[in-house]
């Protein structure tokens, strides 16, 4: 009988690979004939390109071309349509707009990294300046948010019967606490510097991208809309991910650039940002302003949670933080709730989820301000909590389908000695380290996106189990081969998993740690599949020992089939 490998401490499927430095990331890839590409980017925030002399810059040792918007790589700007503003909304190198600091204008092609590089720096580029609004505060309040079509309202109030507005609930209450949060732009910053090695095929108008990236489905599908080809004719390939964090779930201009390079040019092409390049060149977590008020009761009891959020929204697109939507809306009972969202257009690079794209930066204000209440009603912070307790979603009245913060409170406060806690600050030390005590709430979603999967069960005992998803590090590739192994009932060594490439069946976004979730009820599916096909296979095929037999007299066990023979 095959031993489980789910719940047992194994060692990771590639674990030796990256422990050893063994594990190809995406400017691994080794490709013959491979010309190195570097980006020129634009000195000022916002402006025109008057003029660009790439002169020197094509003179230069080992230049092979210099692509800008005079000798352009004809790409295209993305499709209209939603969800809206997910992508940079414009085409790099096509006009001589210069839409944020940073922006790539040109890039510079030659036989090796050094001597693109170098030429880069040889391009003289003459702007007409206009002044970039690049300051929330300064353009605060923005202008109320929209959503795309589908999506639940960003901005909302409800109110308890008889209650004229949030203002007037505020009023009513006998303790407010008030609170202004900013948080600043973040950036997700990975080992490997967003990098990407392209390669054209002319005579099938194809491209094969090698690049680190969260979702190779929609990675393919993002290069195909700006080549103007179909999805089909572009091969993504990315083993292994050099860094998320949400940032390598687009396809940015590392993949964009050598794409459109390589195509132009009728040779491969590597594309490696530098480390100062992809502050701009790569989406960042907009910064957001947060102000939370809070109307209570002198026991804690809410009577009012308002949560209004001004957030960054750049003129070329991206994805805005929502502050409030994930936290507020839902973590606490109270009878009156304000929602409010506006954007504020700037002229920065593209906003990107981050990691907890709104549920970090809510959470942060949001409890922040419920510690303020503790400390203006007396109440302890978790007691506070709990006298607030949710059973049903704020403003919405549905109940979830299951929900143990309340036990995790507890649990928590007796497993960390929260009854020994002083409230007053400075009142605990231990020798000449002053020691405090805090808790927070946090929420995430639980995420399930589309995917597929295949099986392959081989006649040696041993399996292939493949999804077009991706492991950035969190042990995907382990955990497909472990699901395939337990719902076969094989050892995992018999095992092969195979995922990051956008051939195999379309797999999760290796995103809202939603990838293990949408994956193993995929493998579930094809493992049984591929039992009642060995089944039937059995009992159709006439050189199989079981032809004519009834499929229900045959057992699988351990990658084989158990019964007596017809014949």
């Amino acid at each position: 009988m095959t031993v489980s490998p789910v719940g047992r401490e194994i060692d990771r499927v590639d674990g030796r690979l990256k422990v050893t430095g063994a594990a190809p990331y995406a400017a691994d890839y080794p490709i013959s004939n491979v010309a190195h590409a570097y980006v020129v980017t634009s000195t000022i925030g916002r402006g025109q390109i008057l003029e660009m002399d790439t002169t020197a810059a094509r003179a230069a040792p080992g230049v092979l071309a210099v692509y800008n918007p005079d000798n352009n790589l004809g790409l295209l700007a993305p499709p209209a349509g939603p969800p809206p503003g997910i992508v940079e909304n414009y085409a790099p190198l096509q006009d001589r707009e210069v839409r944020y600091r940073g922006q790539a204008i040109a890039v510079v092609v030659a036989e090796s990294f050094e001597q693109a590089r170098d030429a880069a720096a040889l391009v003289t580029t003459t702007y007409r300046e206009a002044t970039p609004n690049t300051s929330l505060e300064a353009n605060s309040p923005g202008v109320p948010a929209v959503g795309p079509p589908g999506f639940p309202p960003l901005n909302f109030t409800v109110l308890a019967p008889g209650v004229a507005s949030i203002d007037a609930a505020l009023a009513d209450s006998a303790v407010v606490v008030e609170a202004t949060f900013h948080q600043p732009i973040q950036h997700h910053i990975g080992m490997e510097p967003h990098a990407s090695i392209a390669e054209w095929n002319a005579d099938q108008s194809r491209v094969t991208v090698h690049t680190g990236s969260q979702t190779p489905m929609n990675c393919r599908q993002l290069i195909a809309a700006r080549l103007g080809i179909p999805p089909q004719a572009v091969h993504v390939v990315t083993p292994y991910v050099g860094g998320g964090f949400g940032s390598r779930v687009m396809a940015w201009n590392d993949a964009i650039l050598a794409a459109g390079a390589a195509r132009k040019l009728g040779r491969p092409v590597k594309l490696v940002l530098t480390r100062e390049q992809v502050f701009t060149m790569v989406g960042h977590r907009g910064q957001v302003n947060q102000t939370i008020r809070l109307g209570a009761s002198r026991s804690g009891v809410l009577n009012v949670l308002s949560h209004d959020c001004d957030s960054e929204l750049p003129a070329v697109g991206g994805w805005p933080t929502l502050p409030a939507h994930d936290t507020s809306d839902a973590l606490y009972k109270t009878p009156n709730l304000h929602i409010g969202q506006r954007f504020v257009s700037l002229d920065l690079p593209p906003t990107w989820a981050m990691r907890g794209p709104n549920e970090a930066p809510g959470a942060f204000a949001l409890e922040t301000a419920m510690d303020e209440l503790a400390v203006a009603t007396g109440v302890d912070p978790v007691e506070l909590r709990l006298r607030n307790y949710a059973t049903v979603m704020p403003g919405a009245g549905r109940p979830w389908s299951s929900k143990h913060l309340d036990d995790c409170y507890r649990i928590g406060a007796r497993r960390f000695g929260w009854s020994a806690r002083r409230a007053k600050p400075r009142s605990r030390t231990d020798g000449q380290w002053l020691i405090g005590m805090g808790m927070a709430t946090a929420i995430y979603p639980t995420n399930q996106w589309p995917a597929a999967a295949k099986v392959e069960l081989r006649h040696d005992d041993t399996a292939v189990v493949s999804t077009a998803t991706s492991d950035l590090g969190t042990g995907a590739l382990t955990v497909l081969a472990i699901t395939c192994a337990d719902s076969l009932g094989i050892p995992l060594r018999k095992v092969t998993p195979q995922l990051g490439d956008s051939t195999l069946p379309p797999g999760a976004t290796a995103a809202g740690s939603g990838a293990t979730t949408s994956s193993v009820p995929a493998i579930q599916a094809a493992a049984a599949d591929v039992i009642r096909a060995l089944v039937q296979l059995a009992v159709t095929e006439p050189r199989s020992p079981w032809h004519g037999a009834a499929a229900r007299d045959l057992t699988y066990e351990n990658g084989r089939l158990h019964g007596e023979a017809s014949r």
